[in-house]
């Protein structure tokens, strides 16, 4: 029996760049995004996973890579306090801190990381979550985070898709100039943002699916990757939600990555992925608990894989892989 006759099977078009295993790869967005660089990230590739916090409207998700790009860092007069804390209102409150110049010290070290990454990038994977925004009303600046500010601080409203192309447009023509070699990968989380209600959501979504289609004609090396598409089509079922019933669950979200690496790996990067995925599993490994023959054989075999790909790809991470295994491999010897 054909059981793809039961669902809406999302076609995804291979990219037309692919991503290779010495490519740097930065997601930016929803947490949707983080989701998928930590698939990425595990799989040891070289990801840089939102250095200014998870980030839901395009308007701030645009506003972190200016600020990357430029290196600009805000002075301790910028921040704002609220609940015994200083904060950015254009970081997340991981960066927030009792002491001022501790944030300023983070964001500091992120906005540098993230612009030597970004420059550096082959590819960067930017998801929004969501076209509404808060405006900070004495700012007059949409805001990434409102760290719990009372709400009469902001004014909401839903953007309109001509807010996100026209932004988009001078900032992609800004990245293309600081890095000429970048991609970028849009998709739309398929999270629910249900406090905006059914319909709400349905409009945001709308939003942020029109702008997109508009930046990918307008650009080459601009492209869309389906997510919503796939969780909204293909994967039409709650069984595939957490217990909210607003984000896809694991489930869901390894099925997306699969076809995110079958539309955009190269095969060479989904070969590496298969060898990575050895050394995964083999860290995963318990051992019996007794030193066997067999067990000192596992790992050094495990050792030279290791090797053999870092000699293939000489940018692959795994050092840290390295260690863990001679370090095991060390104990066994010193038994």
């Amino acid at each position: 029996m054909n059981h793809d006759q039961f669902r809406t099977i999302v076609s995804v078009p291979k990219a037309p760049v692919l991503i290779n295993p010495g490519h740097r790869v930065l997601f930016i967005g929803s947490c949707f995004a983080g989701n998928m660089g930590k698939f990425m990230d595990d799989a040891r590739f070289s990801v840089s996973i939102n250095p200014f916090g998870v980030l839901y409207n395009p308007l701030s998700i645009g506003g972190a890579l200016q600020l990357m790009m430029n290196k600009t860092i805000p002075e301790e007069t910028d921040l704002v306090f609220n609940n015994g804390l200083w904060h950015s209102f254009f970081h997340h409150g991981s960066f927030s801190n009792p002491e001022p110049s501790e944030v300023i010290a983070k964001v500091f070290d992120a906005t540098l990381t993230g612009h030597h990454f970004l420059k550096n990038a082959s590819f960067a994977v930017i998801t929004f979550g969501t076209a509404y925004v808060y405006e900070h009303t004495k700012l007059q600046r949409v805001v990434a985070n409102c760290h719990k500010f009372p709400e009469n601080n902001f004014i909401r409203y839903l953007l309109d898709v001509d807010d996100i192309v026209d932004a988009y447009k001078d900032l992609i023509v800004q990245l293309r100039v600081f890095n000429p070699e970048l991609n970028i990968i849009f998709s739309v989380s398929p999270v629910r943002h249900l406090k905006d209600g059914a319909h709400g959501n349905q409009l945001s979504k709308a939003v942020l699916l029109l702008a997109v289609e508009q930046l990918t004609m307008l650009f080459e090396k601009v492209w869309y990757f389906p997510a919503y598409e796939i969780v909204l089509d293909e994967l039409r079922d709650y069984r595939f939600y957490d217990e909210a019933m607003t984000q896809p669950n694991e489930m869901a979200v390894k099925y997306i990555w699969n076809r995110f690496v079958e539309s955009t790996f190269s095969k060479e990067a989904q070969s590496y992925y298969k060898e990575v995925h050895r050394i995964i599993s083999a860290r995963n490994h318990r051992p019996s608990g007794f030193v066997t023959p067999e067990y000192r054989l596992f790992l050094q075999n495990t050792l030279e894989l290791i090797h053999s790909l870092s000699a293939r790809y000489p940018e692959a991470s795994l050092e840290n892989d390295r260690e863990f295994f001679q370090q095991k491999l060390n104990s066994f010897l010193a038994d």
